[in-house]
């Protein structure tokens, strides 16, 4: 059994998750990275315990409801507890209006940016309930708190990423649990930047129309999850924090 809090960060292998694990690798506690690339996660983890801190990696697919449930068995049988949780399961599967949106998409996108946090939760609450309390952080977007022109399937998940949230925050409030969600904006992690060089047009009008006129650090989505599992208050329960330069405020 690792001693001090287990921190999960699911959907670690890149971009804001595995700044956010790498962050987590600072303070105390064991983090496990998980994601599909259980080889890219180790080299992050192995970058934690370089350092001093504690981490491992393992493998799970997020779309894949007993591969979810695996992944919290494996935690809680070798370390006995699950602490915190971060889960960071999203991706875009493209852009058009709504009645040319293909099926296959569609569903795509609901299962990677929906059905994913819920099968992670679902296995996650009980072993909350079971010691005594936990804390969960899911993530959003801004495009779970407005519309998304010509991406109305991935604008429909992040709203129930929130939906999600907030009614599972209600229903164990009394519990110990903690729950909450972060809504990103637009954010510089690697992918972002690909696009950027390919269409660099688009991404100056999403600047400009960031009303603090710059793109977000993934460090700063790292700093609000690291605080979020660790030590905000437990009265913040059922939030969801917008991290955009007030773009939606």
């Amino acid at each position: 059994m690792s001693e001090g809090p287990i921190l999960l960060v699911a959907g670690a292998s890149s971009g804001m998750g595995r700044k956010t694990a790498l962050k987590l690798g600072e303070g105390q506690g064991h983090v496990v990275l998980a994601a599909r690339r259980e080889d890219v996660c180790e080299e992050a983890a192995a970058q934690i315990r370089s350092r001093g801190g504690s981490a491992e990696a393992l493998h799970f697919d997020g779309t894949d409801a007993s591969s979810c449930a695996a992944l919290i068995e494996q935690i809680v049988a070798k370390h006995g507890r699950l602490d915190a949780a971060f889960n960071n399961i999203g991706n875009t599967m493209g852009d058009g209006p709504l009645h040319e949106t293909p099926q296959d998409r569609w569903d795509a996108t609901m299962a990677v940016n929906l059905s994913s946090v819920f099968y992670l939760m679902k296995a996650q609450v009980p072993v909350m309930l079971k010691q005594g309390g936990g804390r969960i952080v899911n993530n959003s977007s801004t495009g779970g708190l407005r519309g998304t022109k010509g991406m109305s399937d991935y604008s429909a998940a992040k709203w129930g990423v929130i939906g999600l949230t907030k009614s599972a925050a209600l229903e164990y409030a009394c519990d110990g649990l903690v729950i909450n969600a972060i809504a990103p904006g637009v954010i510089a992690t690697e992918r972002f930047r690909e696009f950027e060089k390919r269409i660099p047009e688009v991404f100056e009008k999403l600047r400009t129309e960031t009303p603090i006129a710059r793109f977000g650090e993934m460090e700063e989505i790292a700093d609000v999850v690291d605080w979020l599992l660790r030590s905000a208050p437990g009265y913040l329960n059922g939030a969801v924090l917008p991290i955009d330069g007030a773009r939606t405020a």
